[in-house]
C-alpha cells in the first residue's frame, strides 16, 4: 500500500518585542534565536513614528528581508482613544493614522491598537469617542489593507481613578461589535486575559477567527507583572493549544524587553511538549 503522509495544520509564529531600543537592534538577536517574526516596539519614544522617514523605512524594509522577518506595529496605550474632546480626538487621529501609515510603508499588515481608558462618570462619552477614533482610523487603513488589532487591557486597582477599556471579553466584544469591519479584529494580550475570570481560554473561545495578533507574557493570575514565560502561573502550553485548535497562525509575541528575560520565555517554549508553535 502507498505511505500515507500528514501535514502538521499551520501554527501560530514565534515572535518578539524589538523592546525600548532602536527596533532595528532587535533584528541580529532575533536572528541568533533563530525568531523571523517581529513586534515592532513603536509605541517607544525612539520608535515611534516621528523617528521614521524614508531612508530609516528603507533601512528596516532592507532588514526585514535579509532576515527574511515580518512584523506587527504596536502603538503607545498612554494616549487616549476614547478622547472626547472635539479637537483633543482630532489630534488623537492624527497620530494613530500616523501609525497606519508606518504599518504600511514598512510593508506589514497589522497595527495593535487601544481602547483607551475613562473616568466613571463619562463612560458612555468615552465609548462614544472611542468608536470615531476606530472608524476615523479604519477609513486610513482599510484602503492600505491594514488591520487594527485591539488589544484587551489589564484592571487598574479599584482606588484608581481611571479605568481602562477593553479589559473583559464582554467589554472587548461589545467594542469590536458597534463597528463593522472586518479590518478591525482583537489583539489577544494573554498575559492580560489571565487576570480576568475564565482566563485566556474565554478570549479564545469568544474571539476564534478574529484574532489578528496575540501577546504573551505571564503573571501570578493578580497583577499584570510581565514576568518571563514560565515564571508565573500562566499554563502556557494549553493557551498555545487552544490558540492552534482555534486556528490562529499569526504571531504570539513575547512582550518583553530584557533580552535575559526574552532568552528564558523562550528555552521555556521550546521545552513545552507539542508547543504549537513556529519560530
Amino acid at each position: 500500500m502507498p505511505r500515507t503522509t500528514t501535514t502538521a495544520p499551520p501554527a501560530p509564529r514565534l515572535a518578539l518585542s524589538t523592546g525600548s531600543v532602536p527596533l532595528e537592534e532587535a533584528f541580529p538577536f532575533a536572528a541568533s534565536r533563530g525568531i523571523r517574526s517581529l513586534e515592532f516596539a513603536c509605541q517607544e519614544i525612539v520608535n515611534q513614528p516621528q523617528t521614521f522617514d524614508a531612508k530609516r523605512i528603507s533601512g528596516v524594509r532592507s532588514l526585514m528581508d535579509a532576515h527574511g522577518v515580518d512584523g506587527v506595529v504596536h502603538t503607545a496605550s498612554s494616549v487616549n482613544a476614547a478622547e472626547i474632546v472635539p479637537g483633543v480626538r482630532a489630534a488623537v487621529e492624527d497620530y494613530l493614522h500616523d501609525y497606519v501609515r508606518l504599518t504600511h510603508a514598512l510593508g506589514c499588515d497589522t497595527v495593535i491598537v487601544h481602547a483607551g481608558f475613562s473616568f466613571e462618570l463619562d463612560l458612555d462619552a468615552r465609548l462614544d469617542g472611542l468608536r470615531r477614533v476606530l472608524e476615523s482610523c479604519l477609513r486610513v487603513a482599510e484602503p492600505l489593507g491594514v488591520t487594527l488589532a485591539l488589544e484587551n487591557m489589564n484592571v487598574l486597582p479599584p482606588e484608581a481613578e481611571i479605568r481602562y477599556l477593553g479589559c473583559s471579553v464582554d467589554e472587548v466584544a461589545a467594542i469590536l461589535d458597534r463597528i463593522d469591519s472586518r479590518a478591525l479584529t482583537s489583539c489577544l494580550d494573554i498575559g492580560q486575559a489571565h487576570l480576568m475570570p475564565g482566563g485566556t481560554a474565554a478570549f479564545i473561545d469568544r474571539f476564534a477567527g478574529r484574532i489578528g495578533h496575540a501577546q504573551l507574557t505571564d503573571n501570578h493570575g493578580v497583577h499584570d507583572e510581565h514576568l518571563a514565560i514560565g515564571e508565573g502561573t500562566l499554563d502556557t502550553a494549553d493557551v498555545l493549544a487552544r490558540l492552534a485548535a482555534a486556528g490562529y497562525t499569526g504571531q504570539v509575541a513575547v512582550e518583553l524587553s530584557d533580552r535575559d528575560a526574552q532568552d528564558r520565555s523562550l528555552a521555556h517554549l521550546r521545552s513545552l511538549p507539542n508547543p504549537s508553535l513556529v519560530g
